[in-house]
C-alpha cells in the first residue's frame, strides 16, 4: 500500500538553501531520516536533518533528537556540527570552511536508525570561460531583452551548469544577498532542461557539457529591469545536478495531475536526501 508522504527538499537561492516541500510516494508508516546539504566553496557548512512523514497545514518536519552530526574531509575526522537555530529551524553548522577539490563526508547518528551519511566534493569554478557576453535590448511583443553568450569547459571532465541572470535590489547596498533573479527563456529549448514556453529564475543544462567543449548560449526575458544584469553559473557535481534538476522536475509538475510521479534522486545512505556539491561565480554582462 502507498500513502503520500511529505519530504523536505533544498532549492538553492542566491547564497543559501531553501527549504520546501513536496510530496511523493513513500510506503506506509516509513518515517525515514533526511539529511539535506548543500556545499558552497569557501562558506561554513550548514546541514538540516529530518524525518519524513505525513504533514497536516500547519506542521513542521520533525527534528530527532539524540543527534550527532560529523563531518569528515578526505576521510579524515574534521568536527562535529554545532546546533544552530536558523529562520526558526535547527541546522548543524560547521566552524571551518569548505574547499574545493576536497571531498566531505556528513555522517548523523540518531536513535532507531542506523548511520546515516553523504559524501561529496566541490567543483573547481574556474574552469568556466564565458565569452562573446552581449544583451541586445528589443521593445517588441516577443521579448524585451536577449541575451547571448559563450560557456566553454576548461576542465578535464564533464560538467553540470545552472544558469540564472540577476541585477541588484535598488534598496541594496552593494549586499549580493539582495540580488534578485530575472524570469526568463531559453532560445534553444534542447539544450536546456525544462519547458521554453515559460519564464524561469533559473535553467538547468539538459546534458552534462563535455571537457574541453563550447557552447552558445541564448535567453530572452519578457521584462527590463534597466539596471546592471551579471550571469551567475553555477558548477555542480553529479550528484548536486541530479537532485536538483529532480527538484525541479517535481515542482515543474506538482500541480498536473497527467505528470508522472518524480523520484527526487538521493545519495544518502540509510535515509533520503542530499549531500552535494556546488560553486557559482558572477559574470556582468555589458552596459545596454
Amino acid at each position: 500500500m502507498k500513502m503520500y508522504f511529505n519530504l523536505p527538499i533544498l532549492s538553492i537561492l542566491l547564497f543559501s538553501s531553501c527549504q520546501k516541500e513536496i510530496r511523493i510516494n513513500l510506503p506506509k508508516d516509513s518515517d525515514r531520516p533526511v539529511l539535506n546539504v548543500l556545499m558552497t566553496e569557501n562558506r561554513t557548512l550548514k546541514a538540516r536533518l529530518t524525518l519524513s512523514g505525513r504533514l497536516t497545514e500547519g506542521e513542521q518536519f520533525q527534528v530527532p533528537e539524540q543527534v550527532e552530526t560529523r563531518v569528515y574531509e578526505n576521510d579524515v575526522f574534521k568536527e562535529i556540527l554545532q546546533n544552530q537555530t536558523i529562520d526558526e529551524k535547527k541546522y548543524f553548522v560547521s566552524t571551518t570552511k569548505v574547499q574545493r577539490d576536497k571531498k566531505y563526508r556528513i555522517t548523523a547518528t540518531l536513535p532507531g536508525y542506523g548511520l546515516v551519511e553523504g559524501s561529496d566534493s566541490i567543483p573547481d569554478i574556474s574552469t568556466v570561460e564565458i565569452n562573446n557576453e552581449s544583451i541586445i535590448v528589443a521593445n517588441s511583443n516577443t521579448y524585451k531583452l536577449k541575451f547571448n553568450f559563450l560557456l566553454k569547459n576548461n576542465s578535464k571532465e564533464k560538467q553540470y551548469y545552472r544558469f540564472r541572470i540577476l541585477y541588484q535590489n535598488s534598496d541594496s547596498k552593494n549586499n549580493n544577498s539582495d540580488k534578485i533573479p530575472l524570469e526568463f527563456r531559453p532560445v534553444n529549448t534542447s539544450d536546456l532542461f525544462g519547458s521554453g514556453n515559460s519564464e524561469k529564475k533559473s535553467w538547468f543544462i539538459e546534458k552534462p557539457q563535455s571537457a574541453g567543449e563550447t557552447i552558445f548560449y541564448s535567453f530572452t526575458a519578457d521584462s527590463n529591469p534597466k539596471k546592471a544584469l551579471a550571469l551567475e553559473v553555477t558548477i555542480l557535481t553529479e550528484s548536486a545536478y541530479k537532485y536538483l534538476k529532480s527538484v525541479a522536475k517535481a515542482e515543474d509538475s506538482q500541480d498536473s495531475p497527467f505528470a508522472e510521479k518524480v523520484i527526487i534522486y538521493s545519495n544518502i545512505k540509510n535515509g533520503l536526501g542530499i549531500v552535494g556539491g556546488l560553486s557559482f561565480k558572477e559574470f556582468p554582462f555589458p552596459a545596454k
